[in-house]
């Protein structure tokens, strides 16, 4: 019986839809946000992708590099919908606090949109924080983000027109993305410690983006002139 030449596999799994390449990416991504880098299995991926174990390692060739794409592809996502989103706004026709409410809104309603991502990418953080900065540093090298650099800026200009406290800029964004990011990170707690029982998801999400912006943009302090 004559045997098939190696590089006629290779041509022939090559053929294959792109589509096997993408059902493998969304199930890593499922399995790692649920296990970790290091629970993760390459079978279970393979299995919740529904196809053969060999062609993850042909697609990614490791279990690092499948995870650095599959946390890459997200940060990526993530970035652009926040992008896309504020490009639709008339930036121009806004001051520093009617923007900073687009962007936490739009931010939050992202975030809450990405939750497995965002498990994914905390895990990675935990597990690997140095990969995670060396994928942000690439998106941010093939240009996908711009967006903090406009924020700063915007804040800069805010403070510079008397609509904002002289505030450190790159401390407040570190603020906003902070609020919005940690009741999807430490829901558990919060249900636990305050005894949180949540009954309509979307009005009390809707509350939790009110809270944010009310305290970001307001504080919880009353100032009183002297």
């Amino acid at each position: 019986m004559k045997k098939t030449k190696p590089i006629e596999k290779a041509i022939a799994i090559d053929s294959l839809p792109l589509s096997v390449r993408e059902s493998i990416l969304i199930a890593a991504t499922e399995i790692f946000s649920e296990q970790g880098k290091n629970g993760a299995r390459i079978d279970h991926i393979a299995a919740r992708a529904n196809v053969n174990k060999a062609l993850v390692y042909y697609y990614f060739h490791n279990k690092d590099t499948l995870f650095a794409e599959a946390g890459k592809r997200q940060i990526q996502a993530v970035f652009s919908e926040i992008q896309t989103a504020m490009s639709n706004e008339p930036l121009e026709e806004l001051d520093a606090v009617a923007f900073l409410k687009r962007f936490i809104r739009h931010h939050f309603l992202i975030i809450r949109g990405h939750r497995t991502s965002i498990r994914l990418l905390i895990g990675a953080l935990a597990d690997d924080p140095e990969m995670v900065r060396r994928l942000i540093r690439e998106v941010a090298d093939d240009g996908a983000v711009n967006l903090p650099k406009m924020i700063i800026r915007r804040i800069e200009e805010g403070i510079a027109a008397g609509q904002l406290r002289a505030v450190n800029p790159k401390q407040m964004l570190i603020s906003i993305l902070g609020m919005n990011l940690f009741f999807f990170i430490a829901r558990p707690i919060a249900q636990v410690f305050l005894d949180l029982k949540v009954e309509d998801e979307e009005l009390f999400l809707e509350e939790r983006m009110t809270s944010v912006l009310d305290l970001l943009l307001y504080g919880a302090v009353e100032r009183r002139t002297e």
